[in-house]
């Protein structure tokens, strides 16, 4: 599945000027070739009247003001692999301000006259980019009003977009070698992630996937996950989804299965390359793409909760060596699973509630006015 959190960012949504200085690239390969152009409008969303515009001015004042970090001089190419490379190159978001209320009017109506929804939002607004903050958020806050309001302000409709080609091909170039004699059924049956490669994707507590055969011949798979409350309270918030895997090669033929799918509303699109097994554990590398951009990582199945052994781990780490990885960057993840936790999202009764409170108010004026509200130091998700 997408990595937890990429997606978080995929949307353009408070990612903060850090997050736009080193843009992803495969593991061990060298970096691709970029080519962004820069697209104006002739829209000038000042010149609107009326309150809808005005408030459709500021949502997409937002979204520009979370997405681009530092508008250089225009470009004269035509393609970027997501949001992130081409604002890291300078490039300049187009927008639609009309577009958030007459293409996606009935999301964002159900969006921001839901506390809930909006205060997912505000929430992200103050994490300012930060990974582990924003996965937090939509742990916390996130719903099926948020999901449907990401999905088309971003990708239906492209409310806001580069303006110019996606072309993430160069990243899926000289992918880690699958093992040629895998089948779909190596992967069938419950797995645990034991180890991750990726600390920004792979290494979150209890990682449960389940995976059961389809007529077609790929496989659904079953991800159970938690990510850790903030503080020193502990507690986790156990996240579920399920993802569709292709019995597919990729247009690169290189890949052992394919997957596309969505997360938070936003879609991704991953290749996963088996690059070991053996008895009791098998080795995934992978490459994936959202707006954002490409992202990449690598883990370690057993078929128990525990890390492997000696002889296992040795074995594993031959398989990651061979494919190209560094064994010692894989982290060992926490299967220990205590039983304080609770189902993410929001619940029934916060999903359905029509009518914002006061306490909401100071979070809006972070949206109207960026940097009005300093970000507390310990600022908690869960305690918005």
């Amino acid at each position: 599945m997408a990595p937890y959190g990429t997606l978080i960012v995929a949307g353009g949504l408070l990612v903060s000027s850090e997050a736009f200085l080193t843009p992803r690239r495969p593991l061990g390969s060298a970096p691709p070739s970029v080519r962004a152009r820069r697209h104006g409008s002739d829209d000038d969303p000042s010149r609107t009247n009326g309150p809808r515009n005005a408030l459709a001015s500021w949502t997409a004042g937002m979204y520009l003001a979370c997405l681009v970090a530092n508008p250089l001089a225009a470009f004269s190419e035509e393609a970027s692999s997501g949001f992130e490379e081409f604002a890291a190159q300078g490039g300049v978001m187009k927008t639609d301000p009309k577009c958030f209320f007459d293409e996606c009017g009935d999301q964002s109506k159900a969006c921001f006259t839901n506390p809930s929804c909006l205060k997912g939002i505000t929430c992200l607004g103050n994490c300012r980019g930060e990974q582990l903050c924003a996965t937090q958020c939509f742990a916390r806050f996130g719903s099926e009003k948020l999901n449907d309001w990401l999905s088309c302000t971003l990708e239906e409709k492209e409310c806001v977009t580069t303006g110019v080609k996606q072309d993430t091909s160069a990243f899926y170039a000289n992918p880690p070698p699958a093992l040629k004699e895998f089948t779909p059924k190596d992967l069938e049956g419950k797995w645990y992630k034991v180890l991750g490669y990726n600390p920004k994707y792979d290494t979150y507590p209890c990682q449960i996937n389940t995976f059961t055969p389809r007529a077609d011949g790929g496989l659904d798979n079953d991800i159970l996950f938690r990510v850790p409350k903030p503080g020193a309270g502990g507690g986790s918030w156990q996240n579920n989804f399920v993802e569709s895997m292709a019995k597919s090669k990729g247009p690169q033929g290189g890949a052992s299965m394919t997957v596309e799918g969505k997360m938070f509303g936003l879609t991704f699109h991953e290749q996963w390359y088996v690059v070991g097994k053996g008895e009791g554990w098998r080795a995934v590398a992978y490459r994936g793409d959202t707006q954002q951009g490409p992202y990449d990582g690598a883990f370690v199945y057993t078929k128990t909760a525990e890390a492997p052994d000696a002889r296992m781990r040795k074995e594993v780490d031959a398989s990651l060596a061979a494919a190209g990885l560094d064994p010692r960057q894989m982290e060992v993840i926490d299967n220990a699973c205590p039983a304080d936790t609770e189902a993410a999202g929001v619940s029934a009764a916060e999903s359905s509630k029509e009518k914002l409170e006061w306490k909401d108010v100071f979070d809006l004026a972070e949206w109207f006015r960026p940097g009005t509200l300093a970000k507390p130091a310990d600022f908690d998700p869960n305690a918005i």
